[in-house]
This record gives structure tokens, C-alpha cells and sequence, in this order.
């Protein structure tokens, strides 16, 4: 078909040799943009993600950072079923992150959790500039997974879309009422994204991933509801609980859509192309006769081929009779040579058969 584009040499009205290019033209065009816009729609794909639950006997205790723009301090605390104890020395020590304009604590412990416990976090105001009597500002909170810590990420070197919204994934405000203090308590689930790494290979079927622990988490505020309690400095509260069983949510990404999916399409939709293009103007060379010449150009060709209307042998004399036939057989062979066999294909046969009939001869 495309060859055809290029190979127009048959004796064709000129309409036909314009609505064929135009048609070759119009299906190689929609086919190349029909692939285009497939493969864009890979690229802007989001993955699909298959999720299961699996039971885990231990949990990474999570990181949590707390920014307020007033100095304070964290007091620790850990409740187990061995009692209870003192974890300052997860807390880090107050800094000024000049970044953000705001005072940083840090909470990071090593402690792998393994049975029920319960943490505890007191926030203190230390900052003399503080009044609870006309503060409207919040402390905010981030949390996140011990493998995959605010410092690591982007821990893939990779494009990765999931990870670009893990900062704010746990992010959270803290404010303090005026009557009493607040009492925040924090859940938490761990997950593990199995991230799609975007690479050539991807878009070909051959993915390869990279291991996103995150944590998937909810905060709910529970007033004290005391007054004795209440003071200018005691800021909020913080709790979070864990009990067996652990459960970790394992997600897997994957795409739905390949370079080799587009292929196909593309192939089936050519080959409805082709199909049309033979109804169109015949099966090839060989048969060069469709519903262009046959219907749509007809009255085009009539013209053209009168002249090779065979014609009737009724003569009685014998060499009339042969006569006729020769002139109907030459009329057959020029026929052929303008408007069936294409004039390059014929000296192509009769370049290739000519070391064939010589090497014959030779050996004779």
C-alpha cells in the first residue's frame, strides 16, 4: 500500500492517481496519530495498584517532626505491659530550623514494636514571648516511616509520583484551647508501596520497582476537660497505641497499558486499512481492479480502455479469422502491459530471467 505512493506508474486517470495518494496519504496520517495519541495516554497513565494485607510480628517505631514558631520542649514517655518508662532520649533537642523560620523537635526511636504499648508525648511552651491568651497559630506535625524518613527521601533517584506526595501524607496541626489542654491521640498503619520505576523498559512490559515503606494515619482530639491541668506552659498532649496483631498493607503498582499493547492496536487498525484500500483499488498488481475503477471512475476508463474491446471473430475466410485473433491477442498483451502489469515489475522478471534462459542455453 505504501508502496504504492511512490509507485504510480499505471495508466490511470489523473483523478484516480490523486484519490489514490490521497487515500495512502489520509491512512498512513491517522495511523501514525492514533499512535501518538496512544502513546501519550501510556505516559500519562497512572499505574493501577493491587493491594494485599499481610500479619507482621513487629512494627518500627514511626518518626515524627514538630514545628511551632515558639520554643518548646517534648517529654517522652512509654507504657508497656512491663510498666511504664521514661524515652527523652528519643527526643531530639530544640532547633531553629531557619528554613521554615520555625522551632524543629524531633521524636526517633530505635525501639522495634512487638506486643501492646503506648507512647506518650508532653508539649511545653518555653518561649517567654508566649501568651495562650492571644495565640490563633498551630504546631504542625509530620510523620513518617522509619525506612523512609523525611532525610531519605527521595530515597528512588527515580521519577516516582507516589513519592512526591509523601511530606504532607501525615501532616497535622496542633492547637490549644483556652480552658483546658489538648489531648490528641494518633493512629497508625504501615504500608509498603512497591513503586513503579519509570523507565524505558516500563513502557515495554519489563518493570522493575522500588520498596516505599510508608505510614497510613489518623488523629482524633479528646479534652481533658481540666482546668488543674491548664497552664501557660503545658502545651497539648499526644498518644498513640499499638497492639497486636500488626497488619501491613502491601501495595504493588503496575500498568495497564504497554508500548507492545499500542502495537497491537496499531496492527489491528492497519489491517482494517488495508482491507479498505483493497475494496478500494484491487488486491495488487496482479489485479489492479476495485470499486474505484469498477464504479466510483468507471465512466474514467472507458475512454481509455475502448480502444481494447476484443472483437468478435465471425469471418469465414481462415486467415481473416487468424488475423482477428492476432489483434485481439496483441490488444490482450497491451491491455495488460498499461493497465494490469506495472512497467518496472515486468523489467525486473525480465532482468532476473536472463541468467536463468543463458545458463540453460550453456549447458545444451
Amino acid at each position: 500500500m505504501i508502496t504504492d505512493l511512490f509507485r504510480l506508474s499505471y495508466s490511470e486517470p489523473k483523478s484516480v492517481k490523486i484519490f489514490r495518494r490521497l487515500i495512502i496519504v489520509i491512512s498512513v496520517g491517522l495511523s501514525i496519530a492514533v499512535f501518538i495519541i496512544l502513546c501519550i495516554g501510556i505516559h500519562d497513565e497512572l499505574p493501577s495498584i493491587n493491594v494485599f494485607y499481610r500479619a507482621s510480628n513487629k512494627l518500627p517505631t514511626p518518626n515524627i517532626y514538630l514545628y511551632y514558631n515558639y520554643n518548646f520542649t517534648v517529654g517522652c514517655a512509654i507504657s508497656n505491659n512491663t510498666g511504664n518508662y521514661n524515652c527523652n532520649n528519643a527526643i531530639s533537642k530544640t532547633t531553629y530550623d531557619t528554613s521554615q523560620s520555625k522551632y524543629l523537635v524531633a521524636f526517633s526511636s530505635n525501639y522495634t514494636i512487638t506486643s501492646r504499648i503506648t507512647y506518650t508525648l508532653s508539649i511545653n511552651i518555653t518561649d517567654p514571648r508566649y501568651n495562650v491568651s492571644n495565640q490563633t497559630d498551630y504546631m504542625e506535625m509530620f510523620a513518617y516511616d522509619k525506612e523512609y524518613d523525611l532525610n531519605i527521601i527521595p530515597l528512588s533517584g527515580q521519577e516516582i509520583q507516589f513519592e512526591e506526595s509523601l511530606p504532607l501524607k501525615n501532616m497535622y496541626f496542633f492547637g490549644q484551647p483556652r480552658n483546658d489542654i489538648a489531648h490528641y491521640e494518633w493512629t497508625f498503619d504501615r504500608c509498603i508501596r512497591h513503586a513503579l520505576i519509570s523507565d524505558i523498559l516500563s513502557y515495554f512490559g519489563r518493570q522493575r520497582y522500588i520498596n516505599i515503606p510508608y505510614i497510613d494515619s489518623h488523629m482524633s482530639t479528646v479534652s481533658t476537660a481540666n482546668s488543674d491541668l491548664r497552664t501557660n506552659n503545658y502545651y497539648a498532649i499526644l498518644q498513640f497505641i499499638t497492639s497486636p496483631p500488626f497488619i501491613v498493607t502491601e501495595e504493588t503498582e503496575q500498568r495497564s497499558k504497554t508500548i507492545l499493547n499500542v502495537l497491537g492496536v496499531i496492527g489491528g487498525i492497519w489491517s482494517f486499512v488495508v482491507a479498505f484500500y483493497i475494496f478500494l483499488f484491487g488486491p495488487g498488481l496482479i489485479s489492479p481492479w476495485g470499486f474505484v475503477q469498477s464504479k466510483l471512475f468507471k465512466s474514467r476508463y472507458k475512454k481509455d480502455v475502448l480502444p481494447f474491446v476484443y472483437e468478435p471473430d465471425t469471418a469465414d475466410d481462415f486467415n481473416t479469422s487468424i488475423q482477428k485473433r492476432l489483434n485481439n491477442l496483441e490488444k490482450r498483451i497491451e491491455f495488460y502491459d498499461r493497465f494490469i502489469f506495472d512497467d518496472p515489475l515486468l523489467n525486473f522478471i525480465k532482468q532476473e530471467s536472463q541468467p536463468i534462459i543463458k545458463h540453460t542455453t550453456e549447458k545444451k
